[in-house]
């Protein structure tokens, strides 16, 4: 999906996270909340996971895209820091379709830490 070149680059990255968090939907139905911001370089978004890592069970997770990284999953800490990073998506393109990005997700969220534990560098 290409968000770059649009007119209005926060309203493209709005309609890409929500198709994300709608890939992600639970099982009523109801898409995952989420925030996003093209206002600051780099452009992020913030999507919160309804599960449990397998080994962080206290932990909240959550799917974390910028545009120089793409997507990667993260840990919540309990003071308040910075999220603490687990996997990357990788790829070749920071904004990968909404199914890749949850079947990312779903598997992170079934324990398997994926092959891609430094942060990708897109242009």
């Amino acid at each position: 999906m290409d968000i770059y070149g649009q007119h209005s680059t926060e309203t493209t990255l709005h309609a890409y996270i929500s198709a994300v968090a709608a890939a992600l939907a639970q099982a009523d139905g109801t898409p995952a909340q989420y925030t996003c911001d093209a206002s600051t370089t780099p452009a992020g978004a913030y999507i919160a996971m309804d599960g449990r890592l397998p080994g962080f069970p206290d932990r909240d997770v959550a799917l974390i895209w910028d545009e120089r990284h793409g997507w990667g999953g993260a840990i919540e800490t309990h003071s308040g820091e910075d999220l603490l990073m687990v996997s990357y998506l990788g790829g070749t393109h920071p904004v990968p379709s909404p199914e890749r990005v949850a079947r990312f997700a779903h598997r992170l969220l079934d324990g398997a830490m994926l092959r891609h534990l430094d942060p990708p560098e897109f242009a």
